[in-house]
C-alpha cells in the first residue's frame, strides 16, 4: 500500500498526522470520497425538505450551494464519523435564495418582476454571508503556503493578539479575516478580502485590508524585491496608524506555533455580528458602478 493510501486508511479511522493537522486532505482520494459522502447526505435531506428530486438538487444551484459549503468545511474533519456529525448545513434562507430564478437571456429584456425575484434572492443570500466567511476560515486549515503554521492558525493568532491588546471589535474581525482571500488567490488576496467585507466595515478597515501587504513589506520586502517603505505613501491617511498597529503588532508576529491562540469559537460571534445582517452598513452598488 502506498504511503498516501496508508494515510487515507488511517484518517478514515479518525487518525491525524504527526503535526496534528489534516494537510493530506488537500489532494487525497479520501477527501474526494468524503466530499461525495457529505453531498449525498445533504442531497437526501434537502430533496425531502424542499420536495425536489435528487437530480434536480444535484444539477441546479442547490447542489452548488451544498458543494461550496462542503468544500469550506472539509479540512476541519479528521474522520468520516466526525464529518457526518459535524458538518453544518447551509442555512435554509441561502437555499431558498436560489429556488426561484428569472428566464431572460439579455438584461435589456428583463422586467420589473424579474428584478423583484433577483432582489429577494440577494436579500436572502446576504444572510448566508456568515456561512461563507466561516467556510473560508475553515478552508484555511492545513493550508500552509510554505509558512510554518497553517493559515487558520495565522488568522486566529492574529485576532488573538489584537484581542489581548484591547483592540476594537472591528480590528479583531479585520485580523481574523485579513488573509481569507488566499483561499481563492494568494496573489490577489488583499483585494479579494477587502472587496468582500467593504459593505460591512468602516472605510478605514477597507483600506487597511486592501493595502496591508504594502505595510508588511517593511518586514520582508528586501527578500522578495518589494519596497520596504511601501507604507510611506499612506502617512497622513486617517487609517494609517491602525494599519501600522495591525501590521507590526498583530499580523507579522502571528506565526508562532507555541503561542496560546484563542479557539475559533470565541471569534464566531464577531463574524455573526458584522456579517449576519440583511442590511449591511452601506450599499456600495451605486458608488462602485460610477467609479
Amino acid at each position: 500500500m502506498s504511503e498516501d493510501n496508508e494515510k487515507n486508511k488511517e484518517i478514515s479511522s479518525g487518525a491525524t498526522n504527526d503535526a496534528g493537522s489534516h494537510d493530506y486532505f488537500v489532494n487525497s482520494t479520501y477527501k474526494k470520497n468524503l466530499q461525495t459522502m457529505l453531498l449525498e447526505k445533504e442531497c437526501l435531506e434537502k430533496s425531502r425538505r424542499f420536495g425536489i428530486s435528487r437530480r434536480h438538487f444535484l444539477t441546479t444551484s442547490f447542489g452548488a450551494v451544498a458543494a461550496t459549503s462542503i468544500f469550506g468545511q472539509i479540512a476541519a474533519f479528521s474522520s468520516k464519523a466526525e464529518a457526518m456529525d459535524g458538518f453544518v448545513s447551509p442555512s435554509e434562507d441561502l437555499y431558498m435564495s436560489v429556488a426561484e430564478t428569472t428566464r431572460f437571456t439579455r438584461l435589456d429584456q428583463s422586467t420589473a418582476e424579474d428584478w423583484a425575484i433577483i432582489e429577494n434572492a440577494v436579500r436572502a443570500q446576504s444572510v448566508g454571508v456568515v456561512d461563507t466567511i466561516k467556510n473560508m476560515i475553515n478552508a484555511c486549515r492545513g493550508y500552509h503556503l510554505g509558512f510554518g503554521p497553517d493559515q487558520f492558525t495565522h488568522v486566529t493568532q492574529t485576532a488573538t493578539r489584537a484581542r489581548r491588546d484591547n483592540a476594537s471589535d472591528e480590528m479583531i474581525l479585520v485580523c481574523l479575516v485579513h488573509d481569507l482571500g488566499k483561499v481563492i488567490s494568494n496573489l490577489a488576496h488583499a483585494d479579494i478580502i477587502a472587496g468582500m467585507v467593504r459593505p460591512y466595515v468602516s472605510d478605514g478597515s477597507f483600506y487597511l485590508l486592501r493595502h496591508h501587504m504594502e505595510y508588511q513589506w517593511k518586514h520582508y520586502g528586501l527578500y522578495v524585491m518589494r519596497p520596504t517603505n511601501g507604507r510611506a505613501r499612506y502617512v497622513g491617511q486617517p487609517w494609517h496608524a491602525n494599519a501600522v498597529r495591525f501590521s507590526d503588532e498583530y499580523d507579522q508576529k502571528a506565526f508562532d506555533p507555541y503561542y496560546r491562540t484563542d479557539p475559533i469559537e470565541s471569534f464566531l460571534p464577531l463574524v455573526e455580528q458584522f456579517f449576519g445582517t440583511a442590511q449591511p452598513r452601506k450599499n456600495l452598488t451605486h458608488q462602485l458602478c460610477i467609479g
